[in-house]
């Protein structure tokens, strides 16, 4: 029973003995507000990480055309050619070409390019066979694709 009570007195005494350390010291002391602060930073940094590592890439990926030469209608045929590459980090599908308010059809249907990759586009506009006057150089076109519309310049030839 004597050990026991001991033990008790030695604890009352520990905890009594803690307790004021805390109040004169406060709460918490500086180096362990430190640490918290630290690991805080640390994990707010690895949840940033995570979002550029996991979804910043899939969120930016976008085809983007860019018009390769120049683009050129032939007036007797009404036929336009039109070489685009696609700079961008995803597919990009070519749905339609409207050359002068024409809509043309697109020799093969709507294409689809890869990043990276080239292709000359055939549209045949039967409405302007012949039908741009002379000293008429340049019509303005529209290609049309998943991505958006992009604006050319065409020369008649």
């Amino acid at each position: 029973m004597r050990t026991t009570t001991n033990i008790l007195k030695t604890l009352i005494t520990y905890i009594v003995m803690v307790v004021a350390v805390r109040k004169i010291r406060g709460d918490l002391s500086a180096p362990v507000l430190a640490i918290i602060v630290t690991i805080g930073i640390i994990a707010a940094g690895l949840v940033l990480m995570a979002w550029f590592w996991w979804f910043a890439p899939t969120a930016s990926k976008a085809g983007t055309l860019e018009i390769i030469g120049q683009p050129a209608l032939v007036n007797s045929t009404g036929n336009a050619y039109i070489s685009v590459r696609n700079v961008g980090n995803a597919a990009v599908t070519v749905s339609g070409v409207i050359v002068n308010g024409t809509t043309c059809t697109i020799t093969g249907g709507s294409i689809t390019l890869n990043p990276g990759e080239s292709k000359a586009l055939e549209a045949t506009c039967n409405e302007l066979q012949n039908s741009i006057p002379p000293g008429v150089y340049t019509v303005t076109g529209v290609i049309q694709t998943d991505s958006g519309v992009y604006t050319v310049n065409l020369a008649v030839v």
